[in-house]
């Protein structure tokens, strides 16, 4: 009879063991390929959702067979105290944040990866578990890269023709760098295991993926992926080096020769003026994107450097804790408007609209603050130190080569993400956290050999042996524990029901904002369209799925404020405001109030409106706005300021040098109120304000 418990335990503890890795290669699969097109964005909502879902599948199960098994473990590692220090300083930073909704939906991005770490060093155990893993990701990405060369070369599904230049090749990222940001991850891992592997059959499959992501990366044309990638490769070289020796050298001679023999070529075609390097070619275009003038001055690069410098501003007001997780995206706008009002910054650096700082580590210090931005460097520096001691005690050359090809990953993240944003990317994350949970499940000290027979039978008899002695010291201790155990053993259907009806209530919370962003892209389709009516009810559909979807209550607020139905406008603007930051968001609430009197909170918007535009010449319009709202406030002073502002930019506006003259009689500035009269007639002999200045010219004379 307990011969049978234990059989029938077992067979249940593979069934959640191979729950758990087929849902770990869904998302190694399934992630990077699933799009929707009626959504708002088109790729990385449906992603993300996926990516969620599957996790919190994962955690279930996992959950499941802890509770079938009687035990809750958890494997130790040295990741394991910053991993989830790291995680407990972003539920913290909730607490803190700028604005909590917005820091609470970035959460599970920022939760994702480490929990499927843990889902992965605790499920996985053995090699035959890593190698399908492997194989699926390998696989994934060498398909990607057959795609992206079919982009290249302009041949794609209907759905992205519009996209042109390099711009068409993004595989199914919606972004040429997204793309190439994930083509960095399986490219280290299919080289490292090339290296490395014995079986000529898998080495010629690497070999062609190798080839075709190598290339879809070329065509990307991306110089932050391409120094990460150079990156990883270098990296790679010295930890084959520690691991083997020169003896790696010695017997990878041939392989070596060819590559030296390649990278002159290489080297070669870009230098050597030829038929292959002239304008239009691929050489042609990747020396125009790497050469100094480009890197230096190129629009890309300055953009990046005006983000950093107003990063900065942000650290310095929150240096130690951050402004929570996810609030770069809400305070972009207010610290560049600070950084351009600083100096001639304006006309120095170039202006836009920055979701992400495009430095991983700035981004984090400013959310985080220096603890986040210490606990991630902790992690990093745990991760490469266990990595270097198993790559010096291992003997296993495949195992080696897993565990650098993991490496080379991670280096290519970290260094990618100097110039981009790789960890706010799902899929790409998903990779980063996967490469370094199963450099600790090889490294491992219960990663067993290649026959799963073997595996299976070697871990029920240590599954066994535990039970047997757990249920020893149990009765050696204390049998009323023992009866304690039995009692609550009778709960797990409760158990069970429980985890699984969590599991069901956190995918709807998931699903909801997506199923917002649905809505939203049928409520700009009737947008488009003119029907208003439509696109008010499209947009409320998404507000009941997701009530803190700003640009919804942005979108019917500003239809509202057309529709000159102002008291209600200035109610979902309002509320827009609360959760979204959008360039024009301040200008049309100066509008609305204005149209409701309420000239104090116009005021407000108006500066903030004239602080966020893109160039100081087209200022004076909303400073000329502001100038007449101070008027109307009686606030004279300010608004001969206001007027000043505008005359600095365009110094023959008729109507402000009337309105500043109107200013200088309420301030009892005779003198110079006559001589903008004066200036009125002037510039402007025939116009209305002629006529009212000569009117006030005489009675002034009078």
């Amino acid at each position: 009879m307990r011969q049978n418990e234990i059989n029938v335990n077992n067979y249940q503890n593979i069934f959640w063991l191979r729950a758990i890795e087929l849902i770990i290669i869904a998302m190694v699969t399934l992630v990077p390929i699933v799009f929707y097109p009626r959504c708002i964005t088109v790729f990385l909502p449906a992603k993300e959702l996926l990516a969620e879902i599957l996790i919190i599948l994962s955690l279930m199960f996992w959950a499941l067979r802890m509770i079938d098994s009687e035990q809750i473990r958890f494997k130790t590692s040295p990741l394991n105290p910053p991993i989830a220090i790291f995680m407990g300083i972003c539920i913290l930073s909730l607490i803190w944040s700028d604005n909590f909704i917005i820091s609470l939906k970035e959460l599970p991005l920022f939760l994702s990866g480490p929990l499927l770490y843990f889902v992965v060093t605790n499920n996985i155990s053995n090699k035959q578990q890593v190698n399908r893993i492997l194989n699926a990701l390998i696989i994934v990405g060498s398909l990607f890269g057959v795609y992206g060369i079919f982009q290249y070369n302009g041949i794609d599904l209907p759905l992205w023709v519009r996209n042109v230049g390099r711009q068409q090749v993004f595989g199914l990222f919606g972004n040429v760098n997204y793309f190439a940001e994930y083509l960095i991850v399986p490219l280290p891992i299919a080289i490292s295991l090339f290296f490395t592997s014995r079986n000529k059959f898998k080495k010629c499959l690497l070999f062609i993926g190798i080839l075709a992501m190598g290339t879809a990366l070329m065509f990307t044309f991306t110089r932050g992926s391409y120094l990460a990638f150079g990156s990883a490769l270098i990296v790679m070289f010295f930890l084959f080096l520690i691991s083997r020796d020169i003896n790696f050298i010695k017997n990878k001679k041939n392989i070596f020769i060819i590559i030296i023999a390649a990278v002159i070529i290489v080297t070669s075609i870009f230098f050597i003026p030829s038929p292959l390097n002239k304008p239009g070619t691929v050489i042609f275009k990747i020396k125009s994107r790497l050469s100094p003038t480009i890197l230096t001055q190129g629009i890309g690069i300055k953009r990046r450097i005006t983000t950093w410098k107003f990063t900065t501003l942000m650290i310095k007001d929150r240096p130690f804790i951050g402004a929570g997780i996810g609030t770069f995206k809400y305070n972009t706008l207010k610290y560049q408007a600070i950084f351009f009002d600083q100096g001639q910054n304006r006309s120095l650096y170039v202006h836009g609209f920055a979701t992400k700082t495009h430095n991983e580590y700035l981004q984090l210090w400013a959310e985080l603050g220096i603890i986040g931005l210490g606990i991630f460097i902790w992690l990093i520096i745990n991760y490469f130190s266990y990595g270097l001691r198993f790559l010096k005690r291992s003997k296993n050359i495949y195992n080696q080569g897993m565990v650098i090809g993991f490496m080379g990953v991670v280096v290519a993240i970290l260094f990618d993400g100097i110039f981009g944003f790789p960890l706010h990317l799902i899929a790409t994350v998903i990779l980063f956290w996967l490469s370094i949970g199963l450099t600790m499940v090889v490294g491992n000290s219960e990663f067993y050999p290649d026959n799963e027979e073997f595996n299976q039978k070697y871990i029920d008899s240590k599954d066994r042996n535990e039970k047997s002695e757990e249920q020893g010291n149990l009765e050696a201790k204390d049998k009323g524990k023992r009866n304690n155990m039995k009692n609550v053993l009778r709960f797990k259907p409760f158990l069970y029901i429980g985890i699984i009806l969590l599991a069901v209530f956190l995918c709807t919370i998931a699903v909801r904002p997506f199923v917002a962003r649905v809505y939203w892209f049928y409520g700009d389709k009737e947008l488009r369209s003119n029907d208003f009516n439509k696109a008010i009810k499209a947009y409320e559909e998404a507000l009941k799925w997701d009530p803190y979807l700003g640009d919804a209550y942005y979108q019917i607020g500003k239809i509202l404020k057309d529709k000159k139905i102002y008291n209600i406008s200035v109610e979902f603007l309002e509320k827009a405001e609360k959760y979204v930051a959008l360039p024009s968001l301040p200008q049309h609430l100066a509008s609305v109030y204005l149209k409701n009197n309420l000239l104090d909170k116009a005021v407000i918007k108006l500066k903030q409106t004239i602080s966020y535009m893109k160039e100081e010449k087209s200022m004076f319009p909303m400073y000329h706005q502001l100038g007449t709202v101070y008027y109307r406030l009686k606030k004279y002073k300010e608004a001969e300021m206001a007027f000043k502002d505008v005359l600095k930019i365009f110094p023959d506006y008729v109507i402000t040098h009337y309105m500043l003259a109107e200013t200088y009689l309420q301030r009892n500035k005779q003198d110079e109120a006559l001589e903008e009269f004066k200036t009125v007639i002037e510039l402007a002999p025939n116009s209305l304000q002629a006529k009212l200045a000569i009117e006030k010219i005489q009675k002034m004379e009078q």
